[in-house]
């Protein structure tokens, strides 16, 4: 597991490059927290789609939306009140993807905090299988810090 901090200076760029622009549009979007006048909390479980069928086990759930589909949604909730407080994303990698980074992999996680001016990351990751080995966190965070290289995102371990 990673735990680092944006760059102070950053912050205000980051945060405008992750709503106007693709940056993190291709992470899913598992929950998303806001605090503003009021909290607000978002899951980002897709609803399955009814099949038609008169079964009684429940339709299979298809999945989590992307933060692309997910981002002018909270934009409208950000621009209609005040600076938000807190924001905090749960973002996972889409589970394809997971399984091609590292066939252990279930889900990838890189969590967001945004409060009081800064910016912290966390990763985490669940297995398939149980595994004492740390291979899947490194390749995960490898793959993590990478990402931040590519797009200019300053970050410094935190403590």
């Amino acid at each position: 597991m990673i735990a680092v901090t944006m760059e102070p200076q950053s912050v205000k760029a980051f945060m405008n490059r992750m709503f106007k622009e693709n940056v993190m549009d291709h992470f899913e979007v598992r929950v998303i927290e806001m605090a503003l006048t009021t909290r607000i909390t978002i899951d980002g479980v897709l609803e399955a789609k009814p099949t038609g069928e008169d079964t009684e086990a429940p339709p299979k759930s298809p999945g989590f939306i992307t933060w692309e589909a997910m981002r002018p949604l909270i934009m409208a909730i950000i621009k209609t009140g005040a600076k938000p407080k807190m924001i905090k994303f749960v973002f996972s990698y889409k589970a394809q993807e997971a399984i091609n980074l590292h066939p252990n992999a279930a889900a990838l996680f890189l969590n967001m905090v945004y409060e009081n001016d800064a910016v912290h990351f966390t990763t985490a990751t669940a297995q398939k299988q149980f595994a004492l080995d740390k291979a899947l966190d490194d390749t995960w965070d490898g793959w993590v810090r990478a990402f931040f290289a590519e797009n200019g995102i300053v970050v410094t371990d935190r403590e």
